[in-house]
């Protein structure tokens, strides 16, 4: 015989606190959808580790910073998948991912001469420095092979 569903049971199933009181459900914390494309670019340009920060970065509600943080925005996630697409890195060098009070995606790496490389991708488009030239500046979404190119010319 099939179980019969029963809300005394579904009651004893749902995540409870130490005090016996029900766990809030947060909507925010629910899986979200990642561009077709952008799982694999990760893992394949910056790795495993970074796959897995991001899968981590994207379930932080807003206000994860004690009330300072933003959630990631779609538009940066598929801002993150066209830079990606177009960027080259030393191999044994992959960029740091890191994720900004703004929602942010940031990537960090070395330069070939040691100098250091950041771009952050919002979702218009994106914000670089690059320490060798000391130059810095923020481009729109239809410029992101530019700077992904542009930031190659310096690392491989």
């Amino acid at each position: 015989m099939p179980p019969v569903y029963s809300p005394e049971l579904e009651q004893l199933k749902a995540p409870q606190s130490v005090y016996l009181w029900p766990v809030p459900y947060v909507s925010s914390w629910v899986e979200k959808g990642l561009p077709a494309a952008l799982p694999s670019l990760v893992y394949a340009k910056i790795g495993s580790a970074a796959l897995q920060r991001l899968n981590d970065f994207r379930r932080w509600p807003a206000g994860w910073n004690n009330g300072a943080g933003d959630e990631i925005a779609w538009g940066t996630l598929q801002n993150l998948e066209s830079f990606l697409d177009h960027a080259h890195f030393r191999a044994g060098s992959p960029p740091s991912l890191f994720l900004t009070d703004a929602g942010h995606l940031e990537l960090v790496w070395e330069a070939r001469n040691g100098s250091e490389i950041n771009v952050e991708i919002t979702p218009s488009g994106a914000n670089y420095f690059l320490q060798a030239t000391g130059e810095e500046g923020g481009v729109s979404a239809a410029q992101l092979a530019d700077i992904a190119a542009r930031t190659a010319q310096l690392t491989v």
